[in-house]
C-alpha cells in the first residue's frame, strides 16, 4: 500500500514537472491568468468609475501604450532576433547595448513629456491630461520591468514572467480593493496604485538579476548601431500596430465621446480571451523562428509557422462561436447592468466575427520580421492602419455610431491577412490548406494525449 502510495505521488510528481517544464503551456498559462486577474480588475473599474472616468482612463492607457510601443518596438523584436541562441560574449554584448537604447529612449520620453507638461497642462481633454502628467514616471517606473521581462520570454522562462506579471497585476487589484474600502475610487487615485505596483515590480526584478544590468558594460557602438537600423523598421511595425489596435480609441473619443468610448471598451475587453492565446503562442514561437532563422533551416521555420498558425486557428473556433451565441452574458458579468441594452454586445460578437483571422495575420507579421524583412511588416502594418482610420470615418457616416467603427475593422484585418501571407508564401512555400490540416492534426494529437493522461491519473 505503502509502494502504492508512493508511486501514485511520483506519478502526479512527474505529470507537474512535465506540465511545468512545457513552454507552450506554460505561455498559455500565464497569459490566462494574467488576463484573469486583467479583467476582474475591469471589472471592478467598470463598476465603479464613471462612465466619463472610465472612458477617460482607457484614453490615457491607450496614449501610454502609444507611448511604450516606442520604447519596445525599438528594443524587443531586434534584441531577441540577435540575443536567442548567440554566443555568450556576443549575448552580453547585445544585452548591454539594450540596455543603452532602452535607456535613452526613456530618458527622451521623459524630457519630451516634461516639456509638454509645462507648455500646456491642463488641456479640455481628461484623457490627454492624465498621459501629460503621468506618463513620464510610469514608463521610468517600469523600465526595469521592460528589459528583464524581455530577456525572460527570450530565455523562454515563461514561469518566471508568470509571477511577475501576476504579482504586478495582484497589486493592482489590491491597490483598487483598498480604494474601494476607502470610498476613494477616482481616476487619480487608481494611476496612484498601478504606479506603485510597477515600482515594486522593477525593484524584485533587479533585485533577482533579471535585467543583466551588469551587462552594461558589455555594450559596444556598432552593436548598438546595428539594433538601432533594425530597430527603426521594427518600431515603426510596432507604434503602427499600436496605432492600429487605439485609432479606434481616439476616433471614438473625439467624435463620439468618452460614454460610448467605455461601451466599445467593455466589448473589446473580450478580445483578451483571443489576444491571451494568439499573443501566447507567438511569444513561444518567436525564439524557435529566430533560432531557425539564424541557422539557415527554411523547412523548420515554415514547420513552426504553420503549426502555430493551425493550432491556434482551430483552438479559437469554438471560443468564437459560443462567445457570438451568448454574448450577453460575458457583457452583463463584467459591466454590470449598466451595460445590458447598449451596443457592447453585438459590438463583441462583431469582434469576435473577425478574430478568427488573427492568428495568420499575426504569426505573418512577426516572421516577416524574424527573416529580416521588418520593411515589409513596416508597410504591412500602416497599410491596415489607413485602411481602418478611412473606414472608422466612413462607419461613423454611415452608420451614426459606434457600430461603424467596428464594422470598418473586417476589411482592415482582411487585408492585412492577404498581405502578410502572400509575402510569405512564396518565400515558404505557405499553404492555407496545410495549416489547417496540420493544425487539426496537432489539436487532435493533443487532445489524445491529455485524455490519455487523465484516465491513468484516474486509474492509479
Amino acid at each position: 500500500m505503502r509502494h502504492s502510495t508512493h508511486t501514485m505521488g511520483n506519478s502526479l510528481n512527474s505529470k507537474i514537472a512535465s506540465f511545468l517544464s512545457n513552454k507552450h503551456l506554460m505561455s498559455l498559462t500565464g497569459n490566462l491568468t494574467v488576463q484573469a486577474i486583467n479583467i476582474l480588475y475591469f471589472g471592478l473599474l467598470f463598476r465603479y468609475l464613471k462612465v466619463e472616468e472610465l472612458g477617460a482612463y482607457v484614453f490615457f492607457n491607450s496614449i501610454l501604450g502609444l507611448a511604450d510601443s516606442l520604447r519596445s518596438g525599438f528594443v524587443t523584436t531586434a534584441f531577441t532576433r540577435w540575443y536567442c541562441g548567440a554566443a555568450v560574449k556576443r549575448a552580453a554584448e547585445v544585452m548591454g547595448s539594450t540596455w543603452v537604447i532602452s535607456i535613452a529612449i526613456t530618458v527622451v520620453f521623459g524630457i519630451l513629456n516634461l516639456g509638454a507638461y509645462l507648455v500646456s497642462y491642463p488641456l479640455a481633454n481628461e484623457g490627454f491630461n492624465l498621459f501629460i502628467k503621468w506618463s513620464g514616471v510610469t514608463m521610468l517606473f517600469m523600465l526595469p520591468s521592460f528589459v528583464g521581462m524581455s530577456v525572460l520570454q527570450a530565455d523562454q522562462r515563461f514561469d518566471k514572467l508568470l509571477y511577475l506579471r501576476s504579482m504586478q497585476l495582484s497589486m493592482s487589484v489590491l491597490g483598487l480593493f483598498g480604494l474601494l474600502l476607502l470610498h476613494k475610487v477616482n481616476v487619480t487615485n487608481v494611476i496612484y496604485t498601478n504606479l506603485f505596483a510597477a515600482a515594486i515590480t522593477s525593484l524584485v526584478i533587479l533585485m533577482a538579476g533579471y535585467t543583466r544590468l551588469g551587462d552594461i558594460r558589455y555594450r559596444s557602438m556598432e552593436c548598438i548601431k546595428e539594433l538601432a537600423h533594425f530597430g527603426k523598421y521594427s518600431v515603426g511595425s510596432q507604434i503602427g500596430a499600436t496605432l492600429f489596435r487605439n485609432s479606434d480609441t481616439f476616433i471614438i473619443n473625439f467624435m463620439l465621446g468618452p460614454a460610448a468610448l467605455a461601451v466599445y471598451n467593455l466589448a473589446q475587453r473580450f478580445m483578451i480571451i483571443i489576444e491571451l492565446l494568439v499573443g501566447s503562442s507567438v511569444a513561444t514561437a518567436m525564439p524557435m523562428l529566430s533560432v531557425a532563422y539564424n541557422k539557415n533551416d527554411k523547412a523548420e521555420l515554415r514547420n513552426i509557422l504553420t503549426k502555430n498558425v493551425g493550432i491556434v486557428t482551430w483552438v479559437l473556433l469554438p471560443i468564437v462561436g459560443g462567445t457570438i451565441l451568448l454574448a450577453e452574458i460575458p457583457i452583463y458579468i463584467l459591466g454590470g447592468s449598466k451595460y445590458i441594452g447598449t451596443e457592447a454586445a453585438n459590438l463583441l460578437r462583431i469582434f469576435m466575427a473577425m478574430a478568427i483571422l488573427f492568428p495568420i495575420d499575426r504569426f505573418t507579421g512577426i516572421t516577416l520580421e524574424v527573416i529580416n524583412k521588418p520593411r515589409l511588416n513596416l508597410i504591412k502594418v500602416f497599410m491596415m492602419l489607413t485602411i481602418n482610420v478611412a473606414g472608422d470615418f466612413a462607419g461613423i457616416y454611415l452608420f451614426d455610431g459606434i457600430y461603424g467603427v467596428a464594422i470598418a475593422s473586417f476589411p482592415t484585418v482582411l487585408s492585412g491577412f492577404l498581405f502578410g501571407y502572400l509575402l510569405l508564401r512564396k518565400d515558404l512555400s505557405l499553404s492555407l490548406t496545410e495549416m489547417m490540416r496540420v493544425g487539426l492534426a496537432e489539436c487532435k494529437a493533443l487532445l489524445a494525449k491529455f485524455l490519455a493522461s487523465f484516465k491513468r491519473v484516474q486509474s492509479v
